[in-house]
């Protein structure tokens, strides 16, 4: 497990951007944090790390799921909290993500099923002024 202290939004950003560079086609991230921890602001620099524009997104909240076209391919962010996880395979996900697609989840629990086997979470927790992020991979790809 990673460890990482984010000073603020823009160190937080940052860490998505790196992670998402280190992604392959397919990957999915699970976020975990309470509200306001910052799980979107990393799924924002995620986005930027893959040639995406950051602006455009958005907390999935109330949507439930976005799509992003970035230039490395399609990136879903979905968000659980009101779904639970089994929620998420009744809107028909698994027949709009493809296996290359990259899927961000947040409130998301460890089971799927989950369009590849590459699975990794990042927790983000209140640390003083700015957040503590903790985080696996599936490989040792992610050297900090």
């Amino acid at each position: 497990m990673k460890t990482r202290y984010l000073s603020d939004d823009t160190a937080t950003e940052q860490l998505g951007e790196e992670l998402a560079k280190l992604t392959p086609r397919g990957g999915t991230w699970l976020l975990r944090g309470e509200l306001g921890a910052g799980k979107t602001t990393w799924a924002r620099g995620f986005a930027v790390g893959l040639g995406g524009n950051g602006d455009d997104v958005a907390s999935p909240t109330y949507a439930v799921l976005h799509r992003y076209e970035t230039p490395r391919g399609k990136l879903f962010h979905l968000d659980l909290y009101r779904l639970g996880e089994a929620g998420a395979w009744t809107l028909g996900l698994e027949e709009q993500v493809a296996a290359d697609d990259f899927l961000v989840v947040e409130w998301a629990g460890s089971k799927g099923p989950w369009p590849t086997d590459w699975v990794s979470t990042l927790s983000l927790e209140t640390h003083g002024e700015g957040r503590q992020a903790s985080w696996t991979m599936p490989d040792d790809s992610a050297q900090s």
